[in-house]
């Protein structure tokens, strides 16, 4: 009997019977049953072949019905058979489905391939199931082992069985069918399985490429053969949704249904589908979304030109709210314009469709969503890569990821320097572009064309002239048209039926031809009549005016109506057109005549045409580049890492590409190598090897000679900055091994001009790099000092005194090794007093003091000192004869300027005057003891050099018995520490447990230290700048000179002396407490901006220094914030930043000072005004603790800082407000700053004030208790609208149970603010609210009520009294300091109000006028005083010792005992 083979929907299905001739399974075999029943299909498979399938398909079912049950040998058992079953089915078929079948026969087969298909598909789901189940065993430690119940390669299982569906299927098994056409329930047992088996992730991974290709090649099949493209693409999406590991696989199936199969309608089906999507849906899906647009991209990478047609169906989410869509559909595009619009002969369909879709992805560079910008930039990175970009869209590109550059997100801008990077590595144009030499070029093309052909060097010019009479005709025409439009218009609306004028023969171009020729005869009526007849027949005329867009941009054509303007347009558009067209066409004939002529002249000039436009172009890449590197060198201090790293691969390959502009941020590249990010400092080190290391040269000589002139260059015209960077560079390329011998003696050659050429500022930069390697490696200079004393200090010096600094600067990297922790220091390496190297600097040094000219002595001088002092074994004797000499330089001049003007001519007064020479010679100390008026004669600028040594070297005389002799003594005592404990017996040492004497040991070893240190604390004190030494003797002559200015008017001199004077004062606490008043003096009042920002210098190293003897002066250091030169403003600022934030000293009242530095006009000092407040919030509530005496100082009129500025400040200071507890306490203290306000400024500036605070919950009980204070300044629209801006931003972020009391709030302030209400009402009201009555202190009725904050202050008067933070503005202008004594803290003081502290009283705030005339009456008294006056503190009382030092100073050394 036969039957049919119903593929189930259900597996119990096949238990019941539904129709005639159906095959059902009789019975279930049970579990005993079935292996009997397996060795039976064994039998007849070997038997029957695939035909036993027909009679055991129940063993095979009984199975998948108890799968549970059954163990897993059994099931894989039965699998085996399956495989065997449909590999022998398939291999049988071929030879079966070529011949001819009977019913009986086709309906067997097809009942064979249903079953087989159907158990295929069951098993591997089966066996998928129970591979991605979790089915695991927990072992002892947490950890998971897979079952080992079963033996079965799954992997290679699951590809054997696909691949064996895939086999059947390719066979034309729709034969069986009659008619042909296969059902569907089989289509969807297959495909339902491939896609089962597409669900495990693991489907992705490499090893099982070929069951995912088998998969997907199933299912081209079904799509291609058995109708299931609909459904395919539709279980596309809904996988996409729920599988994101699908994009990948799923997207490679549709490519081969598109390439292997031909089957592109399943591209179109997909894209409908995701296009149809809703954007609002899309953008809630996060996950399905981002499948669904890398879906996309990757579907359009596989099969671009399938997809290309379909675009246009995902335009919409362009418009969308997804960003990821707007990604992947922009992507896609990407893909088309690489794979399909950028081959060769393109038409012109083609290239406007690539036109759009590059000005889609130009729209979206200025997206809404930074993801999407940064996307886009990727794209165009790909296109660019791949020279897809189309020239003419180069330049408006560059533009705009030019732009990008200041974009917000990070991403956004390192892909928009990645990709002017990859613009400038692509660029069609040329390996070399510098603009200098691309402009010079094109010049000299544009000239050799215009020699060419005259004729063509207007061509340009001429389409100008043209264009511009063309729209200066037409202007006059449209005065004309004007009137006539409107008239014929009212005409037209009043006539009935429109006449036509329009003959049936007229098409377009007749129309246009005749529009035209009326307009060139100024038959205007004629032409507008005309062309509104024609608006009928031909609408097409205006529809092109549509479409192009005008030419030009009239303000006139703004007032018209949409008719008019129609109109207008339409005749404007025939008008230009024909003109253009016959410009054209007289513009070819004449160069086609000029070609007929000559056409070997005529190809020569379009070859030079050609050439111009190319270097035009190049010219313009170029500048463009040129223009965005201000901006990306403004990156490389970026705090985003990938901005700088980025920004110095574009200044790599700039520099590369011959770009000059890029030496900038090669430059501002090098103090990154300083960076705490290791990433950058890796980027920057790579990157100057890159440049300067890797040089093509043919042997190791040329390449280490080019390495140093590529090093020189960097040093030309460096920063002192890039010099100290660049020895960072240098020294970590020394340790690297990157800068190796052959480069160093490179170096020494080019430093002794050995290589013919050298010029003297190469030499001089040798020199400098030179010191630098030997930062890394001291040998470098140590085996080499003969040389550099022989040429860097040799004759050549004598003239070029920086080629001796620098040699200075190279010797000072001789230094001592440091020892170990524990072990005694190594001998310091010093040298005779008599080495050439220190009778050579005293050479240069004397040689060229009268040089005035040369302006390097002074620089040189130091340098020289610091080798002296760092390097010989008597510096001090050194220095001593120094001075001694240029002192006796100057006495030698005067004593020849008195000789010029008594004469010479008897020669015994020669000989007199050389007897005095040598009586001065004998003794100079008595030169400086002379008359001062002959001391005022002296040469001033020689004076100036002495001064300057003499300065400098008492600096580095204290320096020298800190370290070098106090060091030396510690180095001694260890020695003979060590020496006596070898000498001890070893029984005499002490123990282990003898922990007594070890302890007086070191006790007695520290108190060693300690008189060691007071003996040189006292040298320093007592005989370097005081007693009877050389120093000393000079102390009178620098205050003379300091306190006369007029009698030293010399700019140098004065600038010399006070320096000078500064270092003396650095010396000693006595010299320094007896001068400081001059030189505060001298800080303030002195006419040179040089002078007082060094002076401002020095004060910081006071503070540090004498910290209680400036500590007086203090207000005279804020003072100079105010200084007109920005020099000194900048100075003050980072000399009062390093004293504040390292607590030497308070911060007063005065910081508002600082404050108003956040608003100066020069950026620099902005800048570090908001670096200093914002390290000043890092210590603690210290912003806060300032903030309320800031205000009253800001706002005060008196100090003349105007609203805007003021609120700039505040703005910038209340960001680092955060802590609830602190707005809390500010709000209460700012209300209570209405009381004492005085004029309509003040309010405002509080309001404002208030504004910027964040409201909780006690901060508006606050101002429910307060609000007497500042309800009747409500009136003024300025206050009333900041505290509408308090409760608006309250409301926003206030809870539900402060939503009352911001109610109330509202209500009580509009009420003050319309009815003006007087202050009975508003105690009534404040005694009503709720927040009066919780508290239970209503106010009394009555112009005295005080706030609770007000009695509490009141409360704390007769306590300990607080020192005012603003006692400073009682004397702020003169120059005698505040001091605190015993005397007067009792005495009675004026009243004045301090707010850096809620203990505060109810007194005025601002004092009255009177008192501001007053200070100023006193300001006056002081101005007029004379520089000179004598200004006498009173004295301090110290807090503790008077002194304070970084280092101690030690050395028994002093220059008293220095032989005449």
């Amino acid at each position: 009997m036969e039957y049919q083979f119903l593929i189930p929907v259900a597996r119990d299905d096949l238990l019941n019977r539904t129709g005639v001739n159906q095959y059902v399974v009789d019975e279930v075999l049970s579990i005993r049953e079935i292996s009997g029943s397996l060795h039976d299909v064994k039998a007849s498979f070997r038997t029957k072949g695939a035909d036993c399938i027909l009679q055991h398909f129940d063993t095979f079912f009984s199975i998948l019905c108890l799968q549970k049950d059954i163990e897993s040998e059994v099931k894989e058992d039965a699998w085996g058979h399956i495989c065997k079953i449909a590999v022998s089915l398939s291999t049988k078929l071929p030879g079966v489905l070529e011949g001819e079948l009977d019913t009986h026969s086709r309906r067997q087969y097809v009942n064979m391939v249903k079953m087989t298909c159907y158990l295929l598909c069951q098993y591997m789901e089966l066996f998928e199931s129970d591979e991605t189940k979790p089915n695991t065993a927990v072992m002892n430690k947490g950890r998971k082992k897979k079952s080992a119940t079963t033996t079965l390669d799954w992997q290679r299982e699951r590809e054997t069985g696909m691949k064996t569906v895939l086999n059947l299927v390719q066979l034309n098994i729709h034969r069986l069918w009659d008619p042909p056409v296969v059902e569907e329930e089989f289509v969807s047992l297959v495909t339902n399985c491939c896609y089962k088996l597409l669900e495990n992730p693991e489907i992705t991974h490499a090893v099982n490429k070929d069951t995912k290709d088998a998969i997907c090649h199933i299912i081209g099949v079904m799509v291609k053969r058995y109708n299931h493209g609909l459904g395919a693409s539709l279980k596309i999406i809904q996988l996409l949704q729920h599988f994101e590991h699908l994009v990948s696989p799923l997207a490679n199936a549709v490519a081969i249904c598109v390439e292997e199969y031909g089957y592109k309608s399943i591209v179109a089906e997909l894209t409908r589908e995701i296009g149809r999507m809703d954007g609002s849906d899309l953008s809630r899906d996060t996950s399905g979304t981002r499948a669904y647009s890398q879906f996309v991209v990757e579907m359009t990478e596989r099969c671009p030109a399938a997809v290309l047609p379909n675009i246009s169906l995902l335009l919409g989410h362009l418009d969308g709210e997804s960003y990821t869509m707007r990604n992947g559909v922009l992507g896609a595009m990407a893909e088309m314009v690489m794979k399909v619009l950028s081959k060769e002969g393109l038409d012109e369909k083609m290239r406007d469709t690539r036109d759009q879709f590059l000005d889609h992805l130009e729209d979206h560079i200025h997206d809404v969503h930074a993801y999407v910008r940064s996307k886009v930039l990727q794209i165009w990175l790909d296109i660019v890569e791949h020279k897809c970009l189309p020239l003419p869209h180069q330049e408006q590109l560059l533009q705009l990821v030019m732009g990008r550059l200041h974009d917000k997100s990070s991403a956004v801008r390192k892909y928009a320097i990645q990709l002017i990077t990859t613009l400038l590595k692509n660029n069609p144009f040329a390996a070399k572009l510098s603009a200098e030499e691309l402009e010079l070029s094109y010049q000299k093309e544009v000239e050799k064309l215009k020699e060419m052909a005259p004729e063509q060097e207007t061509g340009e010019s001429e389409s100008e002239v043209f264009k511009k009479q063309l729209e200066e005709e037409w202007k006059g025409l449209q005065r004309e048209l004007r009137p006539l439009i409107a008239d014929l218009e009212e005409e037209e609306e009043n006539r009935s039926s429109p006449t036509s004028i329009v003959s049936e023969d007229d098409t377009v171009d007749s129309v246009t031809e005749k529009v035209y020729k009326m307009l060139c005869e100024k038959e205007l009526k004629d032409a507008v009549s005309f062309i509104n007849a024609a608006k009928e027949t031909f609408p097409d005329l205006y529809h092109v005016k549509q479409a192009q867009p005008s030419r030009d941009n009239d303000e006139d054509d703004g007032d018209n109506e949409p008719e008019t303007m129609d109109t207008m347009a339409c005749l404007k558009n025939i008008f230009m057109d024909k003109k253009h067209a016959n410009f054209v066409l007289t513009a070819a004939e004449a160069l086609d005549a000029d070609s007929q002529k000559d056409p070997t002249v005529a190809n020569e000039v379009a070859k030079q045409q050609v050439l111009v436009q190319y270097l035009k172009e190049s010219l313009a890449f170029a500048t463009q580049l040129q223009n965005s590197i201000p901006v990306i060198a403004q990156l490389l201090g970026s705090k985003t890492s990938t901005d700088v790293m980025e920004a110095v691969e574009f200044f790599v390959t700039g520099f590369e590409f011959g770009l000059t502009s890029t030496m900038i941020g090669i430059r501002r590249m090098l103090p990154l190598i300083w960076s705490k990010e290791a990433g950058i400092k890796e980027a920057v080190v790579s990157a100057y090897k890159r440049l300067y290391l890797t040089p093509q040269a043919a042997n190791a000589r040329s390449k280490a000679q080019i390495i140093v002139k590529n090093l020189s260059a960097l040093t030309m015209g460096a920063t002192l900055c890039d010099l100290t960077s660049l020895e960072g560079l240098i020294v970590q390329l020394m340790k690297s091994g990157e800068l190796g011998q052959s480069v160093i003696q490179m170096l020494w050659e080019r430093f002794t001009l050995k290589i013919p050429g050298t010029t003297p500022e190469e030499s001089r930069a040798a020199v400098q790099l030179i010191a630098m390697a030997a930062g890394a490696d001291m040998a470098v200079v140590k085996t080499n000092i003969d040389v550099l004393v022989r040429e860097g200090l040799g004759p050549r010096a004598d003239s070029d005194l920086l080629l001796a600094r620098e040699t200075c600067l190279a010797l000072l990297k001789l230094s001592t090794p440091k020892a170990l922790k524990g072990d005694v220091g190594n001998e310091p390496y010093r040298l005779a007093e008599t080495h050439e190297m220190f009778t050579s600097l005293t050479r240069i040094l004397m040689k060229s003091a009268r040089d005035l000219e040369n302006r390097y002595w002074i620089s040189l001088m130091e340098q020289a000192i610091n080798v002296i002092y760092k390097l010989a074994e008597g510096p001090d004797q050194i220095c001593g004869e120094l001075i001694k000499k240029l002192a006796l330089e100057c006495s030698q001049m005067e004593a020849g300027k008195t000789g010029n003007k008594q004469g010479q001519s008897d020669q015994g007064a020669v000989e007199e005057e050389g007897d005095k020479d040598l009586e001065v010679q004998g003794n100079p100390m008595d030169v400086l003891q002379k008359d001062e008026t002959q001391v005022a004669t002296f040469a001033s600028g020689v004076l100036a050099r002495l001064l300057s040594l003499v300065g400098h070297v008492a600096l580095r005389q204290l320096v020298h018995l800190d370290l070098a002799v106090f060091g030396e003594m510690k180095r001694r005592r260890a020695i003979q520490e060590q020496k006596d404990w070898i000498q001890t017996p070893a029984s005499k040492r002490p123990g282990k447990d003898n922990e007594n004497i070890d302890e007086e040991m070191g006790l007695g070893g520290a108190a060693a230290e300690d008189a060691e240190s007071e003996y040189i604390r006292k040298i320093c004190e007592c005989e370097v700048v005081k007693g009877n030494t050389l120093l000393s003797a000079f102390g009178p002559l620098l205050v003379v000179v300091c306190s006369n200015h007029q009698k030293y008017p010399d700019t140098e001199l004065q600038t010399a002396a006070s320096l000078a004077l500064a270092k003396f004062m650095m010396v000693s606490s006595e010299f320094c407490d007896q001068h400081l008043q001059l030189l505060f003096t001298m800080l303030e009042k002195s006419h040179s901006p040089i002078i007082r920002a060094n002076t401002i210098i020095a004060m910081g190293d006071l503070c540090f220094r004498f910290p209680n003897l400036v500590e007086p002066w203090t207000p005279h250091l804020y003072a100079r914030l105010r200084d007109d030169s920005s020099e000194v403003r900048k100075n003050t600022m980072q000399v009062l930043t390093h004293l504040i934030l390292n607590d030497m000293i308070k911060v007063k009242g005065q910081i508002s000072e600082m404050a108003m530095c956040i608003v100066d006009d020069n950026d620099r000092i902005s800048s570090l005004a908001k670096l200093f407040f914002n390290e000043l919030a890092k210590k603690g509530n210290a912003v806060y603790n300032i903030m309320p005496d800031m205000i009253s100082r800001l706002s005060d009129p008196d100090v003349g800082i105007d609203e805007e500025n003021f609120r700039n400040i505040m703005k910038y200071l209340f960001s680092f407000i955060q802590k609830d507890k602190h707005c809390e306490s500010l709000v209460e203290k700012l209300c209570h700053r209405y009381r004492a306000t005085r004029v309509d400024r003040q309010w405002r500036d509080l309001s404002f004030c208030l504004s910027m605070l964040s409201f909780n919950e006690k901060s508006i009980a606050k101002l429910h208790e307060n609000f007497m204070c500042f309800a009747d300044k409500l009136a003024d629209e300025e206050v009333y609208n900041c505290f509408c801006t308090i409760v608006s931003k309250s409301r926003s972020f206030a809870k539900q149970e402060a939503k009352t009391l911001i109610d109330e709030l509202e209500h009580r302030i509009e009420n003050c603010h319309k009815k003006g209400l007087n202050e009975d009402e508003l105690m009534e009201q404040a005694g009503a609210s709720p927040i009066a009555k919780t508290k239970g202190k209503t106010p009394k009725k009555g112009g005295n009520a005080k706030t609770p904050a007000a009695n509490k202050t009141r409360a704390k008067r007769g306590g300990r009294k607080r020192v005012d933070s603003s006692d400073e503005d009682l004397d702020a202008e003169s120059l005698t300091p505040v001091v605190r004594t015993q005397q007067s803290r009792g005495a009675k003081k004026k009243p004045t109000v301090n707010f850096s502290d809620s203990d505060e009283s109810d007194i005025e705030l601002f004092e009255p006028v009177k008192a501001a005339k007053k200070k100023k009456g006193q300001k006056e008294n002081v101005d007029d005083a004379s520089d000179s006056d004598a200004l006498s503190p009173q004295k301090t009382r110290p807090r503790g010792r008077n002194k304070r030092r970084l280092t101690s100073l030690h050395s028994p050394l002093s220059l008293n005992n220095t032989p005449a």
